[in-house]
């Protein structure tokens, strides 16, 4: 169990440096996200609020609830690292399902598709490791 949840640790801590990297430098998270920012300031305030702010916060209040319960033991801290886990992990997967069927329906079997696909179904399934495991004990 112990495991699970340093894995747990581990891949939010990549959501972490995922969204700081891009709040920090949103040319960065454009050119990782294969988008443009548009030409009327709004494209880079976009790009740190949501590809950095967002992921940087979420992920970062998952991790801190991980890392108090990992020091405590602390049933309750335990309960919301799981939950706030489970539902970032929800949106990992989500994220993976919204691409297999834009390969589905739009034909965009591309390798930076297929590869995105494996990066997010490793990273919801590693962040929601407490929660499955407690699920399936």
């Amino acid at each position: 169990m112990l495991f699970a949840w340093w894995l747990s640790a581990l891949a939010l801590l990549v959501g972490v440096g995922l969204g700081a990297r891009a709040l920090w430098d949103p040319a960065w998270a454009a050119k990782f996200v294969r988008l443009k920012a548009d030409e009327q300031g709004g494209g880079q305030a976009e790009f740190r609020a949501t590809f950095g702010g967002v992921f940087l916060g979420l992920h970062l209040v998952a991790l801190l609830f991980t890392l108090l319960y990992l020091k405590s033991g602390n049933y309750l801290i335990g309960v919301n690292a799981t939950g706030a886990s489970a539902a970032i992990a929800a949106g990992w997967a989500g994220a993976a399902f919204g691409r297999g069927v834009a390969i589905w329906r739009d034909g965009a079997d591309t390798k930076f598709n297929r590869l995105s696909i494996g990066v997010e179904v490793t990273m919801a399934f590693a962040i929601a490791m407490p929660w499955l495991v407690w699920f399936l004990l």
